[in-house]
């Protein structure tokens, strides 16, 4: 019996060493591998600082690729600003590059990054694992604890202290006992501990992972999108010197041809001028017909008036004659009346008779002044109603400042305004404004004052942008010329259809035709000019 009992302490303790060595041994991996995800951990935030920096230089690159986009798209279609713009498409290509270089950086960093967690999961997977192992014989050895207290039964401290040979031999057991017991509650606390965070770490793992892989697919659809663009401003840098040589040869040609084009708009002006003298000596002549009509007119009146005086005076002469005829004849009455009595009166011998003296008076009728039904030149004036136009200008804002209005209404911006300038394929005196916006095209050309209408052209079949003139009507392809009042005339030109014809009289505001690109012009606006007996005059100062 001692002997079985002996082997059951020797058991016993055999096992609680067990057990104490794989506690310690499990304390030291666990230190082990804190310190490893520690320096992983370092190393990830290290990596997402470098992608935060290389995101605030794309940003920046971006912001650089909007201010380039607005200097190509200012300097565009101006010969003048191609090689500025040939360099800023340069300069664009450059930057999307550096851009595309960036996000690649931050790709493959966000790679990396994916690869370290991905490693650190792999190796928490492992550690778990071997935790779970550690479990397992934790379990396994404990149930060799449970079955070797069933063997050595279960011995109360009252047992131990009746057994122990000694005092010491009892201290021994004691602490034995009680470190054993520790120990198993430390290691079924500590395995779930670990199981806990083996869990919540590969939840946080991941969802990282999850989070960085759609970040690397923004990245690569970002990446793909800016490679396009650089392909893109490739196709644009290229057009972009197939356009300068094109301007440029444009720009020969228009010098080459420039005697040509001078030879039209001193042919125009030359038959503006003889338009003036005709006009000039239409109104002239229609002065002269104007005088000698009201000259007509006066000798007719007067003579007239010399009718109606004379036949006025012969009116009174047989009126004055008559009453005359009258007189007498009522005297001649009175004469024999008078006779008759006296007879009578000596034929009835002395009788008494009463005198009596009869008046014969003669009623002159007053003949009423003719009333003079003469002409009534004077007729009531009423004034033309607003155009649409005229109320178009005003609904926009637009205040008159003369007897002018706005000749485009709705479209007020000046692209070229009154004089000389300078501008690639656009050189020389520039004799009114140009109207032009980016919606300008087929609105409506109203008259700017009521006037006749002098001039019209309306053939010119090349109604689009050209950087030279085609030489229809002198340069200003379809166009109409107005003739107002005080010597003003108006000019309206580079129309693509002219409504109004010669002689036709038009109302202040009367659409007159139709903006379009026709002759000289370079794209759709219409040219508006102001005319003071033969000379330009800045438009500006009018309207």
């Amino acid at each position: 019996m001692n002997k079985l009992t002996g082997f059951k302490k020797i058991a016993a303790c055999t096992v609680a060493v067990l057990i104490c060595a794989s506690v310690f041994s499990g304390a030291g991996s666990v230190v082990m591998n804190a310190e490893k995800a520690q320096a992983q951990s370092a190393e990830l935030k290290e990596n997402q600082s470098n992608i935060s920096d290389t995101k605030s230089d794309i940003e920046e690159l971006i912001a650089k690729q909007e201010e380039l986009d607005k200097k190509i798209a200012e300097t565009k279609d101006n010969i003048d600003s191609e090689e500025e713009n040939k360099k800023a498409i340069e300069e664009q290509i450059t930057t999307v590059q550096r851009t595309i270089m960036a996000l690649t950086s931050t790709i493959s960093q966000t790679n990396d990054e994916i690869t370290a967690l991905e490693q650190s999961i792999a190796e928490k997977e492992v550690q778990v694992n071997e935790k779970h192992e550690q479990i397992v014989e934790g379990v396994g050895e404990f149930k060799e604890r449970l079955k070797a207290m069933y063997v050595a039964g279960n011995n109360s401290y009252s047992d131990i202290i009746i057994g122990s040979s000694d005092f010491y031999d009892m201290l021994m057991k004691m602490e034995l006992v009680k470190r054993v017991a520790e120990h198993d509650d430390k290691m079924i606390d500590d395995l779930i501990v670990l199981k806990d965070q083996y869990e919540a770490d590969e939840a946080e793992l991941n969802a990282e992972k999850t989070e960085l892989e759609t970040k690397q697919a923004e990245l690569e659809t970002q990446k793909k999108a800016h490679e396009n663009q650089r392909d893109k401003l490739q196709v644009l840098f290229e057009e972009s010197q197939i356009a300068i040589d094109e301007l440029s040869s444009n720009q020969e040609i228009y010098k080459n041809n420039l005697a040509m084009i001078e030879q039209d708009k001193a042919e125009f002006e030359k038959h503006l001028e003889q338009l003036y003298m005709e006009r000039m000596a239409i109104q002239t002549e229609e002065k002269r017909k104007a005088d000698e009509e009201k000259a007509r007119q006066e000798e007719a009146r007067r003579k007239e008036e010399e009718r109606k005086k004379k036949e006025e005076e012969e009116k009174q002469r047989l009126a004055l004659e008559k009453q005359r005829q009258e007189e007498e004849e009522a005297a001649r009455k009175k004469a024999e009346a008078d006779a008759a009595a006296q007879q009578a009166d000596d034929n009835s011998g002395s009788g008494s008779t009463d005198d009596y003296d009869t008046d014969s008076g003669s009623t002159i009728t007053d003949t009423p002044a003719d009333t003079d039904d003469g002409d009534d030149d004077t007729q009531l004036y009423i004034p033309p109603t607003a155009s649409d136009n005229l109320s178009k200008n005003a609904q926009n804002g637009y205040v008159e400042k003369s007897r002018f209005t706005w000749p485009v209404p709705g479209h007020y911006n000046v692209s070229s305004g009154f004089g000389y300038r300078n501008w690639g394929v656009l050189v020389g005196y520039h004799g009114g404004i140009d109207i032009w916006d980016s919606n300008i095209y087929n609105a409506e050309i109203v008259a700017a004052d009521a006037g006749t209408v002098i001039d019209v052209s309306n053939y010119c079949p090349h109604d689009y942008g050209k950087s030279y003139s085609c030489g229809c009507g002198g340069g200003y392809g379809r166009y109409c010329i107005i003739e107002h009042s005080d010597g003003y005339w108006t000019l309206y030109g580079h129309a693509n259809n002219i409504v109004v014809s010669v002689g036709q009289y038009v109302e202040k505001g009367q659409v007159l035709g139709y903006v379009g690109s026709t002759g000289h012009s370079t794209g759709p606006h219409t040219h508006f000019e102001v005319r003071l007996n033969g000379e330009r005059q800045d438009p500006q100062n009018y309207v």
